[in-house]
């Protein structure tokens, strides 16, 4: 079993970063509360070691157990296994462990003829619908996610152009969406991880190597397009599936709370003023960036559910300021709505707004859009 265990470490981040990861663990588990402050956005250490031997008791057998991943994972993943996680859960990664590395060598190779067929090629020799398209992802990649540096850097830059506009040849029909920037960056940031150790402020990603940033790509090319496959009406022509899940929030607001829906109602306030942004970037904007990957966690772990989980998770979102909006007029709810408070929020706020989620799929599993 400890073999198959060093095998996964060495696959998900490389042996130098195994190495460097138990010094990091070793070098945390000395240092004091005096000289280390805690940082509110980190999941609880215990929890965290928890899921790891959890998470890694499946990971370590030579066929991976999907559902019992997804269970453990919806919980929340510690950020080291995240990536190997997510690729398994998405099935970019086929359950047998033996295989994982012959695919990840196909799908990065596979990823590269993309560049060549697509990206590469001279603008003359690309349509005008393609032209327009890249430009307009070239006026969208410097406003991705503004809070976060990282987005900025001409690396990442050209990362996100180069994966959007693939994406958007290979899947016509929902082509390029604004906000669909915004859904990538959590695929950098989580892959980009097995590179860099410690906090995202402090990776220099202009530094690396272009055939291993291409790599990152090709692997945060496919997991997105896996997630993509699971929300891809939220992004076709008119969005019937964001549509579905306005339609599908209206009737459980009603049921869930009725006070806040007739306040709104009364002031004039509809879902669709505030919802169709929420739900265009996977409620990721409505929160700080630090929490949006715990989020992810269990997004992915719902699977072909998650459209219908993002539901639950807007209501429970919008429920949470229930107090306060029912004391606005509508333009303090507008304003509130579309920018909310959520600055502060640590993981345990989060954890709240998930597990209120969840208790209401339970309850309301039979609402339909």
């Amino acid at each position: 079993m400890w073999e198959n265990a060093r095998r996964l470490a060495a696959f998900v981040a490389g042996e130098d970063a195994v190495a460097e990861a138990k010094v990091r663990r070793e070098a945390a588990s000395t240092s004091t509360s005096a000289s280390a402050p805690v940082d509110s956005m980190a999941m609880p250490r215990e929890w965290s070691e928890r899921q790891r031997d959890k998470l890694l008791e499946i990971l370590n057998k030579s066929v991976v157990d999907i559902e019992k991943l997804q269970q453990i994972s919806w919980g929340g993943i510690p950020q080291d296994l995240r990536p190997i996680c997510w690729q398994l859960m998405l099935g970019y990664l086929p359950r047998q462990t033996s295989s994982w590395q012959d695919v990840v060598n196909c799908k990065r190779k596979a990823y590269r003829e993309l560049l060549k067929t697509h990206y590469e090629v001279s603008n003359s020799r690309k349509s005008e619908e393609e032209l327009g398209t890249l430009r307009q992802i070239a006026i969208d990649a410097p406003r991705t996610e503004p809070t976060v540096k990282l987005f900025g850097k001409s690396a990442l830059q050209r990362s996100l152009i180069r994966i959007l506009y693939i994406r958007a040849c290979t899947h016509p029909s929902s082509g390029y969406v604004q906000g669909l920037n915004d859904v990538l960056t959590p695929f950098l940031h989580v892959f980009l991880s097995r590179v860099f150790p410690g906090d995202m402020g402090t990776w220099d990603v202009d530094s690396i190597h272009d055939d291993k940033l291409i790599d990152i790509e090709g692997d945060c090319y496919w997991c997105f397009c896996k997630l993509m496959d699971r929300v891809e009406d939220m992004y076709t022509r008119e969005q019937p599936g964001i549509r579905r899940c306005v339609r599908e929030m209206e009737t459980l607001l009603k049921r869930i709370d009725g006070d806040l829906q007739s306040h709104m109602e009364k002031e004039g306030l509809e879902l669709l003023h505030f919802t169709v942004r929420w739900f265009n970037c996977l409620i990721m904007r409505e929160l700080p960036f630090a929490l949006v990957c715990r989020l992810w966690d269990t997004y992915i772990a719902e699977g072909d559910n998650i459209k219908s989980f993002v539901v639950f998770v807007a209501l429970a979102l919008l429920v949470s300021f229930s107090e306060k909006l029912q004391g606005m007029d509508f333009q303090g709810m507008i304003i509130m709505l579309q920018k909310l408070p959520t600055t502060g929020w640590t993981y345990k706020d989060l954890e709240l707004i998930l597990s209120e989620a969840f208790l209401w799929t339970q309850i309301f599993q039979d609402t339909k859009p």
